[in-house]
């Protein structure tokens, strides 16, 4: 008796696994095999003033912002993961934890091989949002809003102004942001 109930408990996890796709070859829990591995890591800090207009609704404006960008691409872009934080010495302060990244992004006004850029959910003022951020060597925008932005990643827009809370952006061309990554796997 012990052992056919044994034998029907072996059964049925396996049928479970399998169904869940967590013994399926190549997946584990739904993901492509090695998709989540890391493939490039970037990681930037420093200090810009912002560019008027784009200047977290007026609340700072021509504040310097300090900034720290860490960011671990995966094989599969849309699992990686990684931290984005901009903050004043006035105390405005936002942190964006990255839910996924896309290199070339091919946003018409930003266009270029340069381009890396990430969505994911923010924090600011003790309210969650979603953020969208964009990269070039040239210059940074961050901004956060309630809308998805998931329509927008897939065809490679951002969320029309109407859309943003608040938003920052470098002063063009004023800077030269470099970006130090490493090439993790290949």
């Amino acid at each position: 008796m012990k052992k056919s109930i044994l034998v029907c408990l072996v059964v049925l996890l396996a049928i479970a696994a399998t169904t869940s796709g967590a013994w399926a070859e190549g997946h584990t829990y739904n993901i492509v095999k090695d998709s989540h591995k890391i493939k490039n890591k970037w990681d930037l800090s420093g200090t810009f003033v912002a560019h008027p207009g784009y200047n977290w609704g007026g609340l700072s404006e021509g504040a310097t912002w300090s900034y720290s960008i860490h960011i671990k691409e995966a094989m599969n872009g849309d699992v990686s993961v990684g931290s984005i934080r901009f903050w004043t010495e006035d105390g405005i302060e936002v942190v964006g934890h990255v839910e996924a990244t896309a290199r070339d992004y091919d946003y018409s006004s930003w266009s270029g091989n340069d381009l890396l850029a990430a969505v994911g959910r923010a924090e600011y003022n003790d309210t969650a949002y979603n953020f969208m951020f964009l990269y070039a060597e040239r210059a940074v925008w961050f901004v956060i809003s309630d809308a998805l932005y998931d329509s927008y990643w897939s065809a490679q827009a951002v969320w029309p102004s109407s859309l943003r809370h608040y938003q920052l952006h470098s002063k063009v061309p004023d800077e030269t942001f470099t970006l130090d990554y490493k090439v993790i796997h290949e």
